[in-house]
């Protein structure tokens, strides 16, 4: 069979989406499947392995892409499916076309719908963009993949999706985290970089009020009053609501410090270095930097809310998002307690492979191989 992937979620800085679909795309060459031949269509060069990848490079639009995109699948996308003879259409990034594909069938990768459920946490217009193009893509699809126990429970709760098409593959820990420095060295790095010096608690995410990035600041402001050492080290962009979060940072410049993106090495190396990551957030559809955080051999301290359970569970610290003590003492108690830190660090690690980037793969290439086609 003929796979089509849309890729264009790669032509942008890597977050969630993005990290999901390049997991997968470097591991599949891997002797995961020698039946099918993979299409990927992008915007940019990409540098995934040409033997096994036909790379198309598609039209890139000046109108942004969540504009661009209805237009993009309802009207280019299916001359790509024809010329190409696409038989089965993988789209990572949730929408697909919604007029007549003929014969293709798709499988689309629903990661969460946290916008359903807590609208107050999102624009208008990005609500307005999902409650119009998400239902029909929920009913064209063939499959739908989603990437946790609990957002495969909301899409039951909140759209009636048949269990029947839903399939899980989580997110995946991938090996780009993993450093071959000397911490001694990475210090050293970081500071030249970033002008990190301290021992410090890491958050990479969203800037928004979603993931309860202002409980980060009060975690701190209570391990402060216990004299502890530790800055705060923000990594992320601004999202909706995050006005009041950036105020509070401006009156801490000496103790938090907020960069908005780092590439993958930095990010690498400030995973390797923390303390410790801490990642308070009311609700995610999956959770992919505290994985990555356990991976890269640093305590975790998240919330016990939605998929963080499934994520993190017995491999970190997990509190209600807004008990923010619980969170200051056990940092505290990592601070001083070095044989409790050494096993949470060994907890986390047993915890991230679980999520194995060759599972995830090889469940694709089954869930693709399931699909009968239209003779």
């Amino acid at each position: 069979m003929r796979i089509g992937i849309d890729g264009r979620v790669l032509d942008r800085k890597i977050t969630g989406t993005g990290r999901y679909l390049q997991n997968l795309l470097l591991e599949l060459p891997n002797n995961h499947d020698d039946k099918n031949d993979y299409i990927l269509f992008t915007n940019t060069k990409q540098s995934f392995d040409s033997k096994f990848f036909t790379i198309v490079n598609v039209k890139e639009s000046f109108i942004p892409m969540k504009l661009y995109s209805p237009i993009w699948f309802n009207y280019e996308l299916p001359k790509l499916l024809k010329e190409y003879s696409i038989d089965i259409l993988l789209a990572p990034n949730i929408i697909v076309p919604l007029v007549d594909i003929g014969k293709t069938k798709i499988i689309t990768v629903v990661h969460d719908i946290i916008p359903r459920i807590f609208p107050e946490y999102y624009p208008y217009f990005y609500k307005k963009y999902l409650s119009i193009f998400l239902p029909p893509t929920l009913k064209k699809a063939d499959i739908i993949i989603t990437v946790s126990e609990q957002s495969k429970e909301d899409l039951v709760d909140y759209y009636n999706v048949p269990e029947e098409k839903l399939r899980i593959v989580y997110n995946s820990s991938a090996t780009i985290f993993n450093t071959s420095y000397s911490k001694e060295v990475v210090k050293k790095m970081l500071e030249e970089k970033l002008s990190i010096k301290q021992e410090y608690l890491l958050y990479v995410g969203v800037i928004d009020k979603r993931k309860n990035v202002l409980g980060l600041i009060k975690i701190l402001d209570l391990i402060k009053k216990q004299e502890s050492k530790l800055i705060l080290v923000v990594v992320g962009e601004a999202g909706y609501i995050s006005k009041e979060f950036f105020e509070e940072i401006n009156k801490r410049k000496d103790i938090i410090k907020h960069f908005n993106y780092v590439d993958d090495e930095t990010l690498t190396l400030l995973y390797s270095n923390a303390f410790a990551f801490l990642f308070p957030s009311y609700y995610e559809g999956f959770g992919i930097p505290p994985l990555e955080a356990m991976q890269s051999g640093i305590p975790v301290l998240s919330s016990n809310k939605s998929s963080l359970k499934e994520v993190v569970g017995h491999g970190g610290l997990i509190h209600d998002p807004d008990n923010h003590s619980a969170f200051a003492n056990d940092i505290l108690k990592l601070e001083n307690d070095s044989d409790f830190y050494n096993g949470v660090i060994k907890k986390g690690l047993e915890q991230s492979r679980k999520f194995d980037i060759k599972k995830m793969a090889s469940r694709l290439v089954n869930i693709i191989n399931e699909i009968q086609l239209d003779k």
